[in-house]
């Protein structure tokens, strides 16, 4: 019944008795719950977040680069061509067709491995970045080096770095890019089709007009780096909020269909119950009723009454939860309650509960789901067979932590990797259990976070943070 609670004081929607929490939502099928079933192990969970990678280079973006590299290669073979109609020489063309051929067949083998289900990764991507540069530095070199109007494509391998990979390649590449760029300016052979434009230039001015060339590349450089690597940046945060959003849609969907479900139950449970109800009354009103049967029937009584009890507490606190209301209580003491409520129904469990930090305990405000959710953690400590459980109470100025330990087998480390990635960051698939998920959507309500760790020593160390309410005055 925990789970039930929970899950309805989580919808936040206004009710009236236990069927309105349905409201004219068609009630869900068990199939709208999470794969696992119903009733999966709450260890086991079946909610995956598909999250990636804020930097992704994939194969579109390798595709586009090598494209691009084709597209330049194909103008320089077109230069090379020119040369060879105009001055029907080859003379100083060795070096820039051998250069041009290496590259168009390292094109080749790098479209060949687009075809391939190979992820690319980062580094792929940077080494193929490294390789227009390289080249291209081998092509200018050969062809009239910094005289050559198309070593402005340097450029290029920095526009697409900064867009695709982080910072740190970015400014490798844009690094590589202006030393290649600055050793084109004294390191180059002459070429026919370029010289005559440095033979234009008289005196000394010719190296003026390289040294503006070079201050130039190098501010188109900078500005480029850092204006759009920034843009991306904040491309990419934006689509980190927006997956952050319908992760977030997507669990609240989920919880509300599981409150749904709880309260069409809960309504359906009020029939036979009261049926129940009725059948014993008649049979304590029986005076031939043997004393044995009467006392099985006092006992019925009393747990259906219980029953009763349960159902008009889910209906209360689905309501109070809907208007906002919530109560004040010291840390220590909400603790507490909450253990010894648990222990009464799981005897056979030792729980001990510890206060870390000295001094007056400060106050948490909560609504009746958090100590469901806090159960919930108990719960799935005791269900890894573990025979004894520890709580430790600690908490500074900002906020206070409670810790679940148990000395089980431990939590899978998908579940655990869920748990610590925050909502659009990056990091491998994961399941929840339904237990886990109503636990961490009440602490997130509350402005806090749950987290599971690996204990040492053995066993699972869940760590449930609350933020810290001001003291209401006496």
């Amino acid at each position: 019944m925990s789970l039930l609670s929970s899950a309805m004081g989580l919808t936040g929607m206004k009710t009236r008795g236990l069927y309105a929490l349905s409201g004219a939502r068609a009630e869900p099928a068990c199939d709208a719950l999470p794969q696992d079933g119903c009733l999966s192990p709450l260890y086991n969970g079946a909610v995956t977040s598909d999250a990636t990678s804020t930097y992704h280079p994939s194969l579109t973006n390798l595709r586009s680069l090598l494209a691009i590299r084709a597209i330049a290669l194909l103008g320089q073979a077109g230069v090379l061509g020119w040369v060879l109609l105009a001055s029907r020489t080859t003379e100083s063309m060795f070096g820039l067709a051998t250069a041009l051929l290496l590259l168009a067949l390292i094109t080749a083998a790098s479209l060949w491995r687009t075809t391939r289900p190979w992820p690319v990764r980062q580094d792929e991507f940077l080494a193929q970045l490294l390789v227009d540069v390289l080249g291209w530095t081998v092509l200018m070199y050969c062809s009239g080096g910094a005289d050559n109007p198309f070593v402005s494509y340097f450029i290029v391998p920095v526009v697409v770095a900064a867009a695709v990979l982080p910072w740190r390649y970015t400014w490798l590449i844009a690094g590589a890019s202006v030393l290649a760029y600055s050793l084109l300016l004294y390191y180059r052979q002459p070429f026919p089709l370029f010289s005559p434009h440095a033979g234009m230039v008289h005196g000394d001015s010719g190296g003026i007009h390289r040294l503006g060339m070079w201050f130039n590349f190098l501010f188109s450089v900078g500005l480029i780096t850092y204006f759009v690597v920034r843009m991306a940046a904040v491309l990419r945060s934006q689509q980190a909020r927006e997956a952050a959003l319908r992760e977030n849609h997507l669990r609240d969907d989920q919880i509300l269909a599981v409150a749904s479900l709880a309260a069409g139950t809960a309504h359906e449970l009020g029939t036979p119950l009261s049926t129940m109800t009725v059948v014993v009354d008649e049979m304590l009103s029986d005076p031939q009723l043997p004393e044995p049967a009467r006392e099985d029937c006092r006992l019925l009584q009393r747990q259906l009454l219980q029953c009763r009890a349960i159902l008009a507490d889910l209906s209360q606190t689905a309501e109070a939860s809907a208007a906002g209301k919530r109560q004040q209580r010291r840390v220590g003491e909400f603790v507490d309650a909450t253990v010894q409520h648990w222990a009464a129904r799981r005897p056979r469990v030792s729980c001990s509960t510890e206060i870390v930090t000295d001094g007056v305990q400060p106050c948490i405000a909560y609504d009746q789901t958090l100590p469901q959710a806090l159960e919930n953690l108990l719960n799935n400590a005791a269900d890894t067979g573990s025979q004894q459980l520890r709580v430790r109470i600690d908490w500074n100025t900002d906020a206070a932590s409670i810790e679940v330990r148990d000395w089980g087998p431990g939590a899978p480390a998908a579940v655990r990797a869920s748990l610590r990635a925050q909502p659009g960051e990056g990091g491998d698939e994961g399941g929840l259990g339904i237990g886990l998920i109503l636990s961490r959507a009440t602490a997130e309500r509350h402005g806090g976070t749950l987290q599971l760790a690996d204990a040492a020593g053995g066993g699972t160390l869940a760590t449930l943070t609350l933020p810290l309410q001001p003291e209401e005055p006496q």
